[in-house]
């Protein structure tokens, strides 16, 4: 202030000092600007790869295109040309004798009650502090946005709950079926598709299996019959009015008007049926050879909770399956009846209806939800589960759609070691999945948002530190006089020392303190929320990375401080009293 202040004394119009601190800003964004620019590109280049890796079926492709950088440049030169006003508006307005005279937050009086206690060096840091409120509290929230993003980053992070997303995906530690099984918008499961007993029997040679239970699919035709009000409410999700219509009109019904709507069965081994969430009733019923049980499965949604309007059945429900051995095919319009599906003339409109069939009643037992590991993975029919000796007895089919197991901890990678060379190279035909994969999985996701965080946090760490650092060195800069004047009254180097040390323990401090507060603060609602966004996700109040931060700013404030200030006492305090 005081350079200007000498510039104005020669001349100097208020217009031209805006314009000298104008081109310094040009000058040092015409540095500043590129440098930044291809550390962004570097940074850019090194992270992008590492998250998409972690990706499925995304292309790393680091992009030169000019507008991002033309952009991001324009950006920095309008933020830089903002921050110029004040200081120009400053630097013009302030006189020759008053610009001579100035000294950092001078404009700031207030009278205060004298106290007896006297003046301390803590008072004093403090006191400085107050001299520029606006930049003492920049810095201030600069340092805290680091810490806040940190511990941001480290909460939802470790909000990541493995048994919640690894349980999502699988349920026993290995699941064994056909390779297109696994695939999503395969084709439906048929008896080409079922996992042969060599198969199992090889997987059973390994040892170290604890527990195993086969799951039947369903391979030849069953119906349901079910209400034309619930029909056309669970279709009506996906379908017009109109082709609402058009397939209910293609329904065969019974003489009590039920629609005959085509349904998905299970079989399952007592193993597998323990996986089943039981939402009501006893599911043990179905292990019972001479009993007709069922147990209706529900939908569930992103986050495991059962829909209830899902399915029409309710505990102790009868259940009429009607397993077709032979259809015929009709002109719904005409009736005419074509017979056989080839016999069926092109474009011709037509229906199927059961000539041949058994119809076999069941008591639904227990109402339950499968996993997603041991579903037929597609929708679009209700779907039921009987013990295996029920299935194989009334369905007269003995598919076995997956095989599931159990290993214990010492055999359980020689097992992944095992199934990894059969799949691939033995018996392609089949696939696996495994809790491991799921977990390796798991931590893959959980270490590219660790990883981009700490980037984040790191840089608007260090953009806090430099803003800190900043403020300490100008603040001794604007001050070497009055630091010198103090010296000159009888404080010495090492009080000095120790005030400047206190005004940047401050700054940190003061920093903690307010990131503790934001967290302390949002808590209640940054839980919730995130607990009903990630699917997976079980918030943990988490304030560590604080405390461990701390330090660290702790050491930053007092270095910082102590080497600004040796190199402002270069000079002797009778040298610095002459300097203006």
């Amino acid at each position: 202030m005081r350079f200007y202040g000498r510039l104005k004394t020669i001349g100097t119009t208020s217009r031209q000092l805006r314009r000298i601190i104008r081109t310094q800003a040009l000058l040092l964004s015409l540095i500043g600007i590129p440098v930044g620019l291809l550390l962004g590109w570097l940074l850019g280049g090194v992270l992008t790869p590492v998250i998409t890796a972690r990706l499925n079926g995304v292309t790393t492709v680091v992009s030169v295109s000019p507008l991002l950088f033309v952009g991001s440049a324009l950006f920095a030169l309008v933020t830089v040309l903002i921050s110029c006003r004040r200081p120009g508006r400053l630097a013009g307005k302030v006189s020759p004798v008053e610009a001579v005279r100035y000294t950092e937050g001078k404009a700031l009086k207030r009278r205060g009650k004298r106290s007896g206690r006297g003046v301390s060096l803590l008072s004093m840091a403090w006191a400085n502090l107050g001299r520029s409120r606006g930049k003492t509290f920049l810095t201030v929230l600069s340092l805290t946005l680091a810490v806040v993003l940190l511990t941001a980053t480290v909460t939802f992070t470790s909000g990541f709950d493995i048994d919640k997303y690894v349980s999502n995906f699988t349920a026993s530690d290995f699941i064994l079926a056909d390779a297109g099984q696994f695939q999503t918008g395969g084709e439906s499961f048929s008896d080409e598709m079922g996992v042969p007993e060599e198969v199992i029997d090889a997987v059973d040679a390994q040892g170290g299996i604890t527990g195993s239970g086969r799951v039947y699919g369903k391979t030849a035709p069953a119906l349901e019959f079910v209400t034309e009000e619930y029909y056309r409410s669970m279709w009506g999700r996906w379908n017009t009015q109109e082709q609402l219509d058009s397939m209910v009109a293609f329904k065969d019904r019974t003489e009590d008007g039920l629609l005959a709507d085509r349904v998905q069965l299970y079989g399952m081994e007592p193993f597998t049926l323990d996986y089943l969430t039981v939402l009501e009733g006893d599911i043990s019923k179905l292990n019972d050879p001479d009993g007709n049980y069922v147990a209706a499965v529900y939908s569930t949604d992103d986050y495991g909770n059962p829909e209830m309007s899902s399915h029409w059945a309710r505990l102790g429900d009868t259940v009429t399956i009607r397993y077709v051995e032979e259809f015929e095919y009709y002109n719904p319009n005409t009736g005419e009846v074509y017979g056989s599906l080839e016999n069926v003339p092109e474009g011709a409109a037509y229906a199927e209806r059961a000539i041949k069939y058994r119809d076999v009643e069941y008591t639904v037992a227990a109402l339950v939800t499968v996993p997603s590991a041991l579903s037929y993975r597609y929708y679009g029919a209700d779907e039921f589960v009987m013990g295996a000796e029920t299935f194989l007895r009334d369905t007269e089919t003995d598919s076995v759609m997956y095989y599931a197991f159990d290993t214990s901890d010492e055999a359980n990678a020689a097992m992944e070691a095992f199934l990894q060379d059969y799949t691939e190279n033995i018996n392609p035909q089949f696939d696996y999945e495994s809790k491991a994969t799921y977990a390796e999985e798991f931590e893959s996701t959980r270490s590219m948002f660790l990883l981009l965080g700490s980037a984040l946090s790191f840089i608007v760490g260090l953009v806090g530190v430099l803003n800190f650092f900043n403020a300490i060195l100008t603040g001794i800069t604007a001050r070497r006089r009055e630091l010198a004047v103090l010296q000159s009254i009888g404080m010495t180097a090492r009080q000095l020392r120790t005030m400047l040390a206190l005004e940047g323990l401050l700054y940190t401090v003061g920093a903690a303190l307010l990131a503790l507060v934001l967290i302390v603060v949002t808590a209640p609602f940054v839980g919730p929320a995130l607990n009903g966004l990630i699917w997976f996700f079980t918030y943990h109040f988490t304030v560590w990375p604080i405390a461990v931060v701390l330090p660290l700013f702790g050491a930053l404030g007092v270095l910082i401080p102590l080497l600004s200030c040796r190199a402002a006492q270069h000079f002797s305090v009778v040298e610095r009293l002459r300097q203006e």
